[in-house]
């Protein structure tokens, strides 16, 4: 329509050179509808108007009575055409340059190609519209307040730009199955890719602690504050959930005063800039970043389902509501939370998981934090002699923690080298509390006058409790935002804040008045919770305990997000914001904590006996835990392999035990197993988990298998596996990230044994060249029967090397090379290869770019082999041509039991031609 009416009025708005300048009140009048419908502010016009002397103040008194936002246009285009083409072109000159206002007429004023005449250039033109004025300030705001990240101390702050690094992002279903990686940030809003459910509007980002997913909203935020994201979203309102804590049970807010007072308030007219808020609702992007960090004791169940906008209710319902649509529906929203918070699916449009650093993540994480070429090398080379340190880096926050601990040292020693030894997490922690406590004490002329950890622990140890203790007191009730009261409770000092622990976050629920603190992260707070348990003397045996037992009450109940009455039945008392993942972090730090490796370090700030008497406790506790968690795992018996399936607690478990670094724990793990096929599928194992499987597997004595699929385990992992695969068997690594690098491991390691039966390491990042060391493996081994290389990318030249390796190989009998980009040449090498092979059972080539010639060379080969008993071509690029040989050819093979040859380029008409053969498949 739009267009239609420009090529109409072509003839009076392009006059030949010489001719007329067109008439803008004729243009005014072709479009009059067009503009009524899409001008939504009229009172920046009036103003300009007025400003130049176009309006009087009695032309403004009579549009402003007109009751209706069309009305009021149509008279100002009534009033603006009267006074002349000077006035109808400037009216048309105050809507291209307040875009901000009239976005939605910028295509049409491209479409008629306006310039403003010389006379109007010189008339000025004021944005004085408040919705537009507040989306700048709002851009302002967001850009100045995520301009920095706060590092490890708070006198240092960084350029997010400098910081910042991609880390492997993964759309996923609601089975977290995996749909496509995600390499833009708009692809997150893109509905072509990974939706999962076109009703819900939150995209759900989720991940492990520490992973990444506040950094990833505050790159968000500052793409859209430099209008770099191109979303449609004219509003971005941010909140931190565990803020929402913070409000009292009886406090009652409106939604305006939620939006405008915690974000950014309008400087002109709130209430025109919130209608039009409600008004355009698509035009808003939320973000709430920790969904399962809310800890409450208000009663969702008390009030009812929605709520009007101008309705003042407790803030937790007002964010239930806009979640689940009630409010602001259309909006866009992202939600995070960490690893195990499960989100009603009715809300969620798209999930999204954060599996961290890839190895090339790392390597742009190293030189963008390492600018001084020779450091980043001898970082990069020390990190590739150390598989425990490399994989703790895969988790970005670690990663920083690492190098910012690697950088302190550096510049004070002029050279430090990472540990070449295990690192646990708490080693990693224990270093950062040293790099803050060293930096609080005067800076001496000598570099390496610093003391050792053990003396700058305990001069602080007065600081080290004081923390502790708030931390605790936060971690018993699941607290994690402190008031000044409750500081200045604990005897923290000025100065003790200075330090970089804590930090001030904006106040809610009337907090203004007072600073308010958080941790710098969850994890500093679970590592303080446990140090005061191992420092702090009158902790009782069920004190040091408790938060095992917080975790070990809903073991075997996954905690789950947004359990409201009118979802879903939730347990009478419980939290619905629930999760358990702080107490795991401060259980993990607590068994490293009062590990024997760390006794040197505490004989100064608490007696030996009381430490001896706690690691007895947690000692005992582990082996009574133990033998209750292993009992309760679901077994099943296979031919030759008792297996069992854990969940994703026993991850946790083996975290645990990794941290004290007690051989004999471990031995005693492993021997209460009473398995040998240990199935850790699905339980969100990455990398640095391969330390602690290892840990407890090498003191199997006999050979096992180790089913890790659908974890996130990576090249890293594959390396921290190097103590296992003298115990091997079966080795399944699926869906891993596994790249060729950890192949090359992994052919270093099935060479060395020969012992594996089974290999299973499809859905990774193989290419052709892993896809040779792999063939070379298989080719050397006399003792594997299976191998999975499904979704990979071997191509024509992994698959002529697998197919040397099938050549009169004697004992393989499953193969699976499905979607691999393997084509013709691939295809007809494997065909001739196994015309020489006799062990073969099944073949499984589906997805691949197989066609008629390949399917002849097939044709050939199963009239030499007769014991292939499977063939299935599935998915490929065959038609009619090619059934054909392959069903001529089954005339001389009674062997065979089935040919499938679903979704190829076959019709049902043709597919008749072939029914008399039945183990022809085509549909």
């Amino acid at each position: 329509m739009e267009g239609q009416l420009c090529a109409n009025l072509e003839i009076s708005v392009e006059k030949p050179q010489g001719a007329s300048p067109p008439s803008f009140i004729a243009l005014l009048k072709v479009y009059r509808e067009l503009l009524v419908s899409r001008i939504r502010n009229t009172q920046c016009l009036i103003d300009n108007l007025i400003e130049n002397d176009y309006f009087s103040a009695e032309d403004a008194e009579i549009v402003v009575q007109f009751p209706t936002q069309a009305d009021k246009v149509r008279k100002i285009l009534d009033l603006v055409q009267s006074k002349g083409e000077e006035v109808s072109e400037y009216f048309i000159c105050v809507l291209q340059k307040v875009a901000d206002a009239y976005y939605e007429l910028q295509p049409w004023l491209d479409e008629i190609g306006y310039e403003p005449s010389e006379n109007i250039c010189s008339k000025p033109v004021v944005n004085t519209d408040p919705v537009s004025r507040y989306c700048q300030k709002l851009r302002y705001e967001l850009g100045r307040d995520s301009k920095f990240v706060m590092s490890y101390g708070q006198r240092e702050e960084m350029l997010l730009e400098e910081i910042y690094s991609n880390s492997i992002m993964e759309l996923v279903g609601f089975t977290n199955e995996s749909l496509g990686k995600v390499y833009q940030l708009e692809a997150l809003f893109d509905d072509t890719v990974g939706l999962i459910n076109e009703d819900g509007e939150t995209i759900y980002v989720f991940g492990d602690a520490g992973i990444g997913k506040s950094i990833l909203l505050q790159k968000i935020q500052s793409l859209w504050a430099r209008k770099e994201l191109d979303i449609g979203a004219k509003f971005f309102f941010c909140f931190r959930c565990r803020m929402f804590s913070c409000f009292k049970e009886d406090e009652a807010i409106c939604l305006k005063d939620l939006l405008f007072k915690y974000n950014c308030y309008p400087d002109q007219d709130p209430t025109e800039v919130f209608h039009y808020i409600l008004q355009f609702p698509h035009t808003v992007l939320f973000t709430f970043d920790g969904f399962d960090e809310i800890y409450s004791n208000f009663d969702l169940s008390t009030m009812p389902e929605m709520c009007s906008p101008s309705e003042a209710v407790h803030p937790l319902v007002l964010l239930v509501s806009l979640l689940r649509g009630k409010l602001l529906k259309g909006s866009k929203k992202i939600l995070t939370a960490r690893t195990g918070t499960e989100i009603q699916r009715n809300i969620i449009r798209k999930k999204v998981l954060l599996r961290g650093f890839s190895s090339n993540n790392l390597k742009d994480y190293t030189a963008m934090f390492f600018k001084d070429e020779g450091q980043r090398a001898l970082v990069l080379n020390q990190l590739e002699a150390n598989p425990n340190l490399c994989s703790l880096c895969t988790v970005p926050l670690f990663c920083w923690i690492i190098f910012k601990c690697y950088e302190h040292f550096h510049s004070m020693f002029d050279s430090h080298e990472l540990p070449d030894c295990s690192v646990t997490l708490t080693d990693v922690f224990l270093l950062m509390i040293e790099v803050h406590l060293n930096r609080s004490l005067k800076t001496s002329l000598l570099k390496n006058t610093t003391r050792s950890q053990a003396e700058v622990f305990r001069s602080r140890k007065e600081t080290l409790l004081a923390l502790g203790k708030m931390a605790y007191k936060g971690m018993e009730n699941s607290f994690f935002i402190f008031q000044q009261e409750e500081v200045s409770s604990v005897n923290i000092s000025e100065g003790d804040l200075q330090l970089g622990f804590l930090r001030t976050v904006k106040g809610y629920s009337g907090c203004d008045d007072q600073f308010t603190y958080e941790f710098l992260h969850l994890t500093l707070q679970c590592f303080f919770t446990a140090l005061f348990l191992v420092i702090e003397e009158k902790v009782s045996a069920k004190e040091l305990l408790r938060f095992f037992n917080e975790c070990s009450s809903t073991e075997t109940v996954q905690p789950t997000c947004l359990r409201i009455p009118w979802l879903k039945k939730q347990l009478e008392g419980e939290d619905p914001f629930r999760n358990n993942e702080h107490f795991h972090f401060t259980n993990l730090f607590l068994c490293g904590l009062l590990s024997r490796s760390k006794q040197k370090l505490f004989r100064h700030l608490v007696l030996p006996a009381v430490i001896k008497r706690k690691r007895k406790i947690l000692i005992a506790y582990f082996g009574e835990s133990m033998k209750s968690h292993l009992k309760g795992l679901t077994r099943s018996s296979l031919p030759n392999y008792n297996q069992i399936q854990v969940q994703p607690n026993f991850v946790w478990m083996l975290r645990c035990l990794y941290e004290t670094q007690n051989e004999k724990v471990g031995k005693l793990a492993a021997k209460r197993m009473h398995a040998n096929y240990i199935k850790l599928t699905y339980c969100n194992a990455y990398s640095a988990d391969c330390s602690a499987i290892s840990f407890v597997v090498h003191h199997f004595q006999k050979r096992l298998a180790l089913d890790l699929d659908n974890n996130n385990i990576n090249d890293y992992g594959v390396k921290q596996l190097l103590p296992c695969f003298s115990k091997l068997a079966v080795i399944r690594l699926s869906v891993n990230q596994v790249t060729d690098h950890g192949v090359r491991i992994l052919y270093e390691e099935l060479s060395k044994y020969q012992i594996v039966s089974f290999l299973g390491i499809g859905a990774n990042k193989i290419t052709s060249e892993g896809g040779k060391c792999l063939a070379q493996a298989i080719q050397k081994s006399k003792t594997m029967f299976e191998i999975g290389m499904w979704g990979n990318q071997v191509g024509d030249e992994g698959a002529k090397a697998f197919a040397e390796a099938l050549r009169n190989h004697p004992r393989l009998t499953n193969v699976s090379l499905a979607f691999n980009g393997i084509t013709t040449e691939g295809g007809k090498s494997i065909a001739e290869a196994m015309q020489h092979n006799n062990s073969v059972k099944i073949f499984w080539l589906t997805k691949n770019e197989l066609d008629d010639e390949a399917a002849m060379s097939f044709a050939e080969m199963l009239k030499v082999n007769k014991k292939l008993v499977h063939l299935w071509l599935i998915q490929n690029r065959i038609t009619a041509k090619g059934v054909k040989y392959l069903s001529e050819a089954l005339k001389e093979n009674t062997a065979i039991k089935e040919v499938c040859l679903n979704g190829n380029l076959i019709s049902q008409e043709e597919a008749k031609a072939f029914e008399d053969e039945e183990r022809i498949i085509c549909f």
